[in-house]
């Protein structure tokens, strides 16, 4: 069974090219429209020299996947919010903007602020749209609910790059959904002008209920927040230890529901449902029903993207299972994929698209293998042996990604999902069956709910447990896109090998994982070659040079700068590290740099190329510039912010480039 063979995927795969394409090339809308024109003549021309052919030839072939790439670009562009003529990025930002628009959706919010996300219909006077991320203060004690259209004039900001190089960029993140700037709501400038009772709203208001309607159980806040995650596909309650243990265990899935979630249910209800194929109808009953409970718990769950795109999936595996098509399942895959993409191109960035669908993929190329390691006839051995194959196999196809987005491996993976997949699977579908019960049989469920705290606790302690041996997990791993594309290049030829069951097969393999370990080489090689010079977004001042595969840091407390240090060593593929107390002159390959501390005190001799400002010196700007004449000034984030913004005017009357890292983000010279 060769998937290459199945054209959708080759349809799916020219659409995502296209997509990725226009994310890195920008076309404009006039490039993509004569795109579109050529690749229709050429596709046409080539059907109708081929339209009769029994088979058709390459150029046909060729023509369809030029098409399809062109109208993948056209379908990102017309997805991307700022490329609307009336974006409120085209307006004229003022020093407060009066703003109206209508809450979407609430984020999970941090120790100060509650976020949402706000869809904007008016800016400063005008029609407007686009979407904004609203900081709403905890102690203002105002809530907001999806639907809520409000009436706010604040200031807008843009929200600002990854802080430090190689940490998660949160705008890029934001970005990718569409959304660019941010507002910090002042309790005095919201008018909440009315509520419209849309699709949001009640989907909100209906899993609130369900949610509260676990108040009966008086279960604790752990257990409650995981109920909410696994039941509702709610993560805000959810504390950070929690978070970090399931992490390090490698089972950070179970706690966002995912195809994980959705494929327990689907077989659960195939389990269930069975015995209807022995009557008349029966098989369509059967996949009616699958549908309806699958996409009515998507429903339930707010229709994130996550459950959406797995219910999708499953969807329409369940119609290629209903046709008895067992090798459809790639096209069920693709179509899905397809169809997400057609409504959200934005889905293939997102880590947990592309993670899903390597997962199932995955599992779904291994498993042909799997009978060979059933060793035993008895049942309960073979669900663990398939649990193990089956872990084993989405683990094999999430490994590059992983260790690309997290920069870790798990070594007790296996482990932890021998107790974790059968517990959480109880623990799902018991209470799927508890929240029915909340509302038909209050007290009953009460009694019920016991066993339902039991087991999540059970599980929470188990999760602990695994996460507390630190040498079961590798962490801080460089890894870069490269040796993703490399190591999936090795996989491709491992599985062709497993299929092909020839020895010249296993050529391909040796060679891949060539590449893959000769990948590795050329950027550790690339990145030790480089030499720069940093000054780092930290509240606390923090320099580093590096010099090839050596960094050097200066800072007067190492410990609060680890994390940082720890992703930069990592991103750099640094093997050498060393700590020095801060100085006030380095010198970076043709440029002398001056740093002036809070003492305020440096050498009038000196002519630095660079001067940085730190912990608030007191200086006369004026003066320091017409005696150092330097080339740029910088602004670390140890200042005040006033301060900054008077530095910032100084430096704008003298014609000085200034950075001012708190709005910035880190200073790197090569």
């Amino acid at each position: 069974m060769n998937p290459l063979k199945f054209p959708l995927i080759g349809i799916t795969l020219s659409f995502i090219v296209g997509i990725i394409l226009q994310e890195y090339a920008a076309f404009s809308l006039s490039f993509l429209f004569y795109g579109i024109l050529i690749s229709a003549i050429l596709f046409g021309f080539a059907w109708y020299k081929n339209h009769n052919a029994l088979i058709q030839n390459t150029s046909f072939g060729f023509a369809t996947y030029f098409l399809l790439a062109t109208f993948g670009m056209f379908t990102y562009f017309v997805h991307v919010d700022k490329n609307t003529a009336n974006h409120y990025s085209k307006q004229t930002f003022e020093t407060t903007n009066a703003i109206k628009g209508v809450i979407q959706t609430a984020l999970k919010p941090n120790e100060q602020y509650v976020k949402y996300v706000l869809e904007i219909n008016g800016f400063n006077t005008k029609i407007a749209s686009g979407k904004i991320l609203l900081y709403v203060p905890k102690q203002s004690k105002i809530v907001l609910q999806s639907g809520t259209e409000i009436s706010i004039n604040e200031s807008i900001y843009p929200i600002p790059k990854a802080y430090n190089p190689y940490q998660f960029d949160y705008a890029n993140y934001l970005e990718k959904q569409n959304i660019g700037h941010q507002i910090y709501l002042n309790n005095s400038s919201i008018k909440i002008i009315k509520q419209h009772q849309n699709f949001n709203y009640f989907i909100e208001k209906l899993r609130n209920t369900l949610s509260d309607s676990f108040a009966i159980h008086h279960f604790d806040a752990k257990t409650k927040a995981i109920i909410d995650a696994l039941l509702l596909g709610q993560r805000v309650a959810i504390d950070k230890a929690t978070i970090t243990d399931y992490s390090n265990a490698g089972v950070i899935h179970i706690l966002a529901i995912s195809g994980l979630h959705i494929s327990i249910l689907y077989f659960f209800l195939v389990f269930l449902l069975k015995p209807l194929r022995s009557f008349r109808f029966g098989k369509e009953i059967e996949l009616l029903l699958i549908l309806f409970v699958l996409w009515l718990f998507a429903f339930l769950t707010g229709l994130p993207a996550s459950v959406t795109r797995a219910v999708t999936l499953f969807s329409f595996i369940s119609v290629g299972t209903y046709f008895n098509q067992s090798k459809a399942i790639y096209n069920a895959m693709a179509t899905s994929a397809l169809l997400i993409l057609l409504f959200s191109p934005n889905a293939i960035f997102d880590i947990g698209f592309q993670l899903s669908y390597a997962a199932v993929l995955s599992i779904v190329l291994f498993q042909p293998f799997y009978k060979k390691f059933h060793v035993t006839q008895n049942k309960i051995a073979l669900y663990f042996i398939d649990l193990i194959t089956v872990s084993m196999a989405a683990q094999i196809g999430v490994l590059p990604l992983s260790l690309y987005y997290f920069n870790q491996l798990p070594l007790l993976f296996l482990l932890a999902n021998l107790v974790i997949i059968p517990l959480s699977s109880f623990v799902l579908l018991y209470g799927i069956v508890l929240l029915i019960f909340n509302f038909v049989a209050p007290e009953f469920s009460i009694l019920l709910g016991k066993l339902l705290s039991f087991s999540i606790r059970l599980m929470n302690d188990y999760i602990h447990w695994i996460a507390h041996f630190k040498s079961g997990i590798i962490t801080n791993i460089s890894f870069s896109v490269v040796m993703v594309c490399t190591l999936y290049l090795f996989l491709t030829a491992l599985l062709f090998w497993m299929y092909a069951k020839k020895n010249n097969a296993l050529i391909y393999v040796v060679f891949t994982l060539f590449v893959f370990q000769l990948s590795y080489l050329v950027v550790k090689w690339n990145e030790n070659e480089s030499s720069e010079f940093l000054v780092f977004n930290e509240k606390q001042s923090l320099i580093a040079i590096k010099n090839q595969q050596n960094v050097i840091v200066y800072t007067n407390d190492f410990n609060k700068h680890k994390e940082t240090v720890r992703h930069y060593l990592r991103g750099t593929f640094s093997d050498s590290l060393q700590v020095f107390p801060m100085q006030n002159v380095f010198s970076f390959q043709q440029n002398r740099i001056m740093v002036i501390d809070s003492f305020g005190v440096y050498k009038t001799t000196l002519k630095p190329s660079i001067i940085i400002l730190t912990q608030n010196p007191k200086v006369n700007l004026d003066r320091l510039i017409k005696t150092a004449q330097p080339k740029v000034i910088i602004a670390d984030k140890s200042n005040y912010k006033n301060t900054i913004k008077r530095w910032e005017a100084t430096c704008r009357k003298a014609k000085i480039p200034f950075h001012a890292i708190a709005e910035k983000g880190f200073y790197r010279l090569k």
